[in-house]
């Protein structure tokens, strides 16, 4: 009976010893955590942005800083990334917005918010690729922009840019109607060359996807021939395009080109990771583009675009995925800055749907125990204590969209601004009958 009770206490104090030590790592953490992050008092754009101090810090010199997202539906990150958006461009001189949507399709909403010309309800409901953005956050960011360059105040007025490639068709239509006017004879004799336009669904780029996979591989030969000749075509005519139009013009056309070629080739491919990193390559290659031609970027993205290192997700977890922001971090180096998104819970009412607590060795779940609402953590902060850096540099799960990200928190992100409840984001009319359909 001695020996039973006293191994019984021994294991009572291996059970409390280890928890003590699980506990004081914790507590480490939260300090570290604590000492280096920032509480958001507000979502509400306001006048006062003291809240908002540490992201000065954590973005010092760069000229391109990448604001990430958990989900492309959460109404709190929307509104967060406003705040910031609105505090990179009063506070920190920031001229160019960038967003996850169609390259082509956003000179429209640049010329909204430069010159107020068009509808932005009529705007955002017609944009192609991802109707998702069409929401009363993101419309609400976009009347901020037009009010800030047509306040006559601002010397400076913010440019907009799409950077994704989903949307081929309303590049070709801009592409063929430049091409009647600065190269009639090559417009007329590619009339009848196939480049998929009538399965080619912009709106809704997961359709042109199902129809490219019912394809034979000969016309998909026929279709990355043809795409190829034509990017080829403009960019071997440099100086007689322009001089029958502008430099400006060409240099757009050109682009439109590449991002439709890129397209194609994504759409033929088969292989889902190969898929993803044409598309990742492409949007950095615009993105780039973009940086050559304006000051300081606000590049607005999921986790997976904006992360600075290697990853993986859930669903191929053998694969070491390098997407746009690894790409932009090779270039740009200590010039660009990425803020990841994190969450705890939340309830999409409309859709019945609930997002439990997250697990606690999650990123999400680690942050969650600092019990704050909304807040900014610098992950460059430099800690003594070896369990700190070791969370800090080994890999973690973050939650995604539909999926789980397995990151190193510090080389994939600088900072981390993370909000404990989340809800649905608010679609337009236009939109919501859509998803509805």
């Amino acid at each position: 009976m001695k020996r039973v009770l006293g191994a019984f206490i021994i294991l009572l104090v291996t059970v409390s010893c280890n928890n003590s030590s699980s506990q004081e790592k914790n507590d480490k953490f939260t300090d570290w955590a604590l000492k280096n992050s920032q509480k958001i008092e507000t979502l509400e754009v306001t006048e006062k942005q003291d809240d908002l101090k540490l992201l000065k810090q954590i973005v010092g010199k760069a000229e391109v800083v990448c604001l990430g997202e958990s989900r492309h539906d959460i109404h709190e990150q929307f509104q967060l990334k406003h705040r910031f958006i609105k505090y990179l461009v009063e506070e920190m001189n920031f001229t160019t917005f960038i967003l996850e949507a169609s390259f082509p399709y956003s000179n429209k909403i640049n010329d909204y918010i430069l010159n107020g010309n068009g509808n932005i309800d009529e705007i955002m409901s017609n944009m192609p690729g991802w109707f998702l953005w069409d929401t009363q956050e993101m419309t609400k960011i976009l009347n901020w922009l037009k009010d800030f360059n047509q306040n006559p105040k601002n010397e400076k007025k913010v440019n907009f840019y799409g950077i994704d490639i989903v949307a081929p068709n309303n590049a070709i239509d801009q592409i063929f109607e430049y091409l009647q006017k600065v190269d009639k004879t090559y417009y007329g004799n590619i009339q009848g060359k196939n480049f998929a336009r009538n399965i080619i669904e912009d709106n809704q780029w997961q359709t042109s996807l199902q129809h490219y996979s019912e394809l034979g591989e000969e016309e998909k030969q026929i279709l990355i021939k043809n795409y190829n000749e034509l990017f080829q075509q403009i960019k071997e005519n440099e100086k007689r395009y322009i001089g029958n139009s502008t430099e400006s013009e060409y240099n757009w056309i050109l682009k439109l080109s590449y991002s439709a070629n890129e397209a194609n080739k994504m759409f033929t491919e088969t292989d889902r990771i190969k898929m993803g990193l044409i598309r990742d390559n492409a949007m950095a290659n615009i993105a780039l583009w973009i940086n050559e031609r304006n000051e300081k970027l606000i590049i607005w993205a999921h986790n997976v675009h904006i992360a600075k290192s290697e990853f993986t997700m859930n669903m191929f977890p053998e694969n070491r995925i390098q997407g746009m922001g690894y790409i932009l971090h090779q270039e740009l180096k200590d010039k660009m800055i990425s803020i990841g998104a994190s969450f705890n819970q939340g309830v999409f009412q409309n859709e019945n749907i609930t997002f439990e607590p997250a697990e606690e060795n999650t990123i999400d779940g680690t942050l969650a125990k600092l019990k704050r609402k909304y807040f900014l953590l610098d992950l460059k902060g430099k800690s003594e204590n070896k369990e700190v850096e070791k969370w800090l540099n080994t890999d973690k799960v973050i939650q995604a969209q539909g999926f789980e990200m397995t990151c190193i928190p510090k080389r994939s992100f600088d900072a981390i601004f993370f909000t404990n409840n989340i809800s649905k984001v608010n679609y337009n009319p236009t939109t919501l009958e859509k998803l509805r359909n």
